[in-house]
């Protein structure tokens, strides 16, 4: 149950505005759009990968965890542990937005440049997340989901990831 009494979204619905959201983030002085199953040229334009790097886009957020809305305050705290965890592995880092593109519903996170998979995993579930972006440069965008995958759902650009036991 989220801090304002609301249930939990359910993960079919989820996983549709998870896909039909308005990423953009915050690279070199330019808005960059970001879409799942889009590729994002101008982002790997802006920045492109340093020598021996990994070549890895994430978009993660400490906001509003499991997609339960919390009040600004815990979402503050959250957002500054996050960047806090990012400066202290000297990550790139960028600011990014997610939301529905009526603007109903947003979400300050971080764009990061060079993260392993298994690392992006580990963040979003340190942060409670259902859900993050995470790519190669030059490829489509990916969403990756931390619930059970819908029955019937074959979103080819959505990673089901699922927790350890």
């Amino acid at each position: 149950m989220a801090q304002d009494g609301t249930p939990p979204v359910d993960t079919t619905t989820l996983l549709e505005a998870y896909l039909a959201a308005v990423y953009r983030a915050q690279v070199e002085g330019a808005s960059l759009p970001l879409r799942v199953g889009e590729p994002a040229p101008a982002l790997d334009a802006a920045r492109p990968a340093a020598p021996g790097a990994v070549a890895t886009w994430t978009l993660v957020t400490a906001w509003n965890p499991q997609s339960c809305a919390q009040d600004a305050g815990v979402n503050a705290t959250a957002d500054a542990a996050l960047q806090a965890w990012l400066r202290a592995r000297g990550l790139q880092a960028w600011p990014a937005v997610g939301g529905s593109a009526d603007g109903q519903w947003e979400e300050h996170g971080w764009l990061v440049a060079g993260l392993e998979a298994a690392t992006a995993d580990a963040l979003a579930r340190r942060h409670d997340q259902a859900g993050i972006l995470h790519w190669p440069r030059g490829a489509p965008v990916r969403l990756r989901m931390y619930r059970e995958r819908p029955p019937g759902n074959r979103t080819g650009w959505v990673d089901w990831v699922h927790r350890p036991r």
